[in-house]
C-alpha cells in the first residue's frame, strides 16, 4: 500500500518492525475514532455497527495486510451464528466451543510448523479474542433458552432471549477498540453500549428526581481516563522500545551468560522480567483507553467516593502486579478478562447444578488455557509452575502469615494505620516485603519459560538459572507434607485458627471488634472536575481490577492443588465450589 513507505522509513529509525508499527498505529488512530464512536445516536444503532466493521476490517486487511486473517475471522463468525440460530440443543454452546476452539487450535499449529516467530503479527491474536467472544456468546444465548431461577447473578445480567440480527452481531465480533489484542466483553455489554443504556446508573446518592435527566447521559471522566491508559501504554512502550533487546531472555542462552557474575545474572533475570511485562502493559492499556473513549469502560461509581469508574473491561492492573505481595493479587490483577471467560465458559459450565466442582473442571480449564495460547511447550510448564507458586501462596498466607499478625491490632486500635497494611507492626511489613520480593523474583523466573517457548530452550534457560525457582518450591513443599503445616497449624492461636470472616459467638459487638459508624458523602459531578484535584489518577490506575460480580481462575484453575496432597487450606473445602481460585 501506499503507506508502507511511511512505516518502512519510521522502522529503520526506531529498529521495530514495520508490521508492528502499524499495529500501534492502529491502536492510536482508534482515540479520535472512539470520540467518533460515542457521538453516534443511540436511534443509529446501524450506523454504530456498520463503523466497527469498517474500522476493523480496513485495520486487518489494507493497514496490516492480514486479508487471509479476515477470512478465518468470519468463517468463526458466520460458523458460530448458523449453529446458535439453527441448534436448540443443550449442547449447543459446547458445539459452538468445539468448532471456534478447533479452528483457532488449527490456526496455532500452522504457527508453530511454520517457525513464525511471535513477534511476527498474524491473525491468531485476534482469533484468541474472537474465540473468547464467540463462545460467551453462545452460553448468552443458552442461558437466555433457561428458566431464570436456573442461573445465576451473572448468568442473568448477561442472557440473550431473543437472537441479534447478523448486522449487530458482526459489530459485536469486529469492536473496532479490541478487535486485534482485545479485552473481550458479552454480547449484552455491547449492546448496552450501542443503545446508550450502559450510562443509565444514576451517581449513588443521587435524588429521585436527579436519576432520570442522568439517563444516556455520558458520564464525567471518560476522556481523562482514556488518555492517561494512552500515557501510561505509550511509557511502557517506550521503556519496550529502549531496552527490550538487550532484557531479552535470549540473552540467558548466550554464551556472555556464563561470564556474568551471580548477582548480575539475577539483575538480569529481575530486569527482563520487568521488561517483559512492559510489552504487555503498552498493548492492553492503549487498547482499554480506547475502549474507554468509546463509553464501553464505564462500570458505574465507586460506592464509597462516587467517583466515576472506568473499568467494565479492564484487563490488566499495573500497579497491583508490581507491588503484589501474594501471587493472589498478582494472578487476580493479570489478563482479567480471559480469567473471567475461563469461569464463565468451562470452569461453571462442568459443573452441575448442586455440586461442586473438582478436578475434571480443574483439569478441562487448565486445557483450554493452555491450547487456548498455543501448543508450545512453554506455556504447559509455565502454567503448572504458576499451578505450584499459587497453591504454596495459599499456605504461606493460612499457615504462616498469622505468625506475622499483631492480635490487638485493629482499624480503632490503629487509627494510623496506611490502607495497604491493616495491621501496622514491624513483622507485618517485614512479611509483606519479604513477599513482594519473593513473588516478584519467582514470577520472573517462571515468566521465561513462557516467552522462550521452546522445550529445550525453557529447560536450558532455567538451568542456567541455577533453577531457584524450582528449588524453593520444592523445599517449600517438602516443608509443608513433613509436618511443618501441622507444627504451625498448632502454633496458631486459637483465633486464627477460625474460618477468617466470622466473628466470635457473642463477641461480634465487642469493644475490640466495633466497627465505627461513618457516613460518607459521595463527591458531586463537580469535584471531579475540579483541575487541583489529582486523586482521580490513582483512583483510575488502581480501583478493582475487573468488577462483574465474580472471580476468575487462575492459570492451572487450582488443578495442582488438587493433585498435590494436603494444599487445601484451613476452612475451604478441597473439592468444593468455596476454594479461592485467584490464588
Amino acid at each position: 500500500m501506499f503507506w508502507d513507505p511511511a512505516f518502512e522509513h519510521v522502522s529503520g529509525w526506531v529498529g521495530a518492525p514495520p508490521d508492528q508499527l502499524k499495529l500501534i498505529f492502529s491502536f492510536l488512530i482508534s482515540y479520535p475514532l472512539g470520540s467518533l464512536f460515542v457521538r453516534i445516536p443511540a436511534s443509529r444503532p446501524n450506523l454504530s455497527h456498520l463503523f466497527s466493521i469498517i474500522v476493523s476490517t480496513f485495520v486487518i486487511w489494507p493497514l496490516l495486510g492480514l486479508g487471509g486473517g479476515l477470512v478465518h475471522l468470519l468463517f468463526s463468525i458466520a460458523g458460530t451464528y448458523a449453529i446458535v440460530a439453527s441448534s436448540k440443543s443443550r449442547n449447543m454452546p459446547w458445539i459452538v466451543f468445539t468448532f471456534v476452539m478447533g479452528h483457532l487450535l488449527v490456526n496455532h499449529v500452522k504457527r508453530t510448523f511454520m517457525a513464525i516467530p511471535v513477534s511476527t503479527i498474524e491473525i491468531t491474536s485476534a482469533q484468541m479474542v474472537l474465540a473468547m467472544k464467540l463462545t460467551t456468546f453462545a452460553w448468552n444465548v443458552h442461558d437466555g433458552r433457561q428458566n431464570i431461577e436456573d442461573l445465576d447473578e451473572a448468568q442473568r445480567a448477561t442472557r440473550l432471549t431473543q437472537m441479534p440480527a447478523p448486522l449487530p452481531f458482526l459489530g459485536y465480533c469486529l469492536f473496532f477498540a479490541s478487535v486485534m489484542p482485545g479485552p473481550s466483553f458479552d454480547y449484552a455489554t455491547y449492546d448496552a453500549l450501542i443503545t446508550h443504556t450502559i450510562y443509565d446508573k444514576p451517581p449513588p446518592g443521587s435524588q429521585p428526581t436527579q436519576k432520570e435527566p442522568t439517563k444516556r447521559r455520558i458520564p464525567y471522566g471518560r476522556k481523562r481516563v482514556a488518555y492517561l491508559h494512552m500515557v501510561v501504554g505509550l511509557v511502557c512502550l517506550g521503556a519496550y522500545a529502549v531496552f527490550g533487546q538487550r532484557a531479552d531472555y535470549s540473552r540467558i542462552l548466550s554464551d556472555d551468560w556464563k561470564s556474568w557474575s551471580k548477582t548480575t545474572k539475577f539483575g538480569f533475570i529481575q530486569f527482563a522480567g520487568f521488561i517483559a511485562r512492559t510489552k504487555y502493559y503498552a498493548v492492553w492499556s492503549l487498547t482499554e483507553g480506547a475502549c474507554i473513549l468509546t463509553g464501553i469502560g464505564f462500570n458505574g461509581y465507586d460506592p464509597k467516593t462516587g467517583r466515576t469508574l472506568w473499568n467494565r473491561v479492564r484487563n490488566i492492573n499495573i500497579i497491583a502486579i508490581e507491588s503484589a505481595e501474594s501471587f493472589k493479587v498478582l494472578f487476580d490483577s493479570w489478563n482479567c478478562r480471559t480469567n473471567v471467560w475461563l469461569r464463565d465458559v468451562v470452569y461453571k459450565r462442568l459443573t452441575q447444578r448442586g455440586r461442586k466442582p473438582g478436578t475434571a473442571q480443574s483439569m478441562a480449564t487448565f486445557v483450554t488455557s493452555a491450547f487456548w495460547h498455543g501448543i508450545d511447550p512453554g506455556y504447559y510448564l509455565a502454567f503448572v509452575t504458576a499451578g505450584l507458586l499459587t497453591s504454596l501462596g495459599r499456605q504461606f498466607r493460612h499457615f504462616v502469615r498469622p505468625y506475622f499478625l499483631s492480635a490487638a491490632s485493629s482499624a480503632a486500635s490503629s487509627p494510623n494505620s496506611l490502607p495497604r497494611y491493616p495491621y501496622p507492626n514491624l513483622r507485618k511489613r517485614i512479611y509483606d516485603l519479604a513477599g513482594w520480593a519473593i513473588v516478584q523474583s519467582t514470577l520472573n523466573y517462571t515468566v521465561a519459560a513462557f516467552l522462550l517457548l521452546r522445550f529445550g530452550d525453557c529447560i536450558r534457560a532455567w538451568s542456567r538459572m541455577g533453577w531457584y525457582g524450582h528449588l524453593a518450591i520444592a523445599v517449600a513443599m517438602l516443608f509443608f507434607q513433613c509436618g511443618g503445616r501441622r507444627a504451625l497449624r498448632a502454633g496458631l492461636p486459637a483465633d486464627a485458627k477460625r474460618k477468617r470472616g466470622k466473628p466470635e459467638v457473642g463477641k461480634a459487638n465487642g469493644p475490640d471488634n466495633a466497627t465505627p459508624s461513618v457516613k460518607v458523602t459521595p463527591p458531586q459531578p463537580h469535584d471531579e472536575r475540579d483541575p487541583k484535584d489529582l486523586e482521580w489518577i490513582r483512583h483510575a490506575l488502581d480501583n478493582p481490577s475487573s468488577q462483574d460480580s465474580g472471580e476468575g481462575v487462575t492459570p492451572d484453575a487450582g488443578l495442582v492443588d488438587r493433585f498435590v496432597k494436603g494444599t487445601e487450606t484451613p476452612g475451604l473445602e478441597r473439592s468444593g465450589s468455596q476454594v479461592d481460585l485467584r490464588g
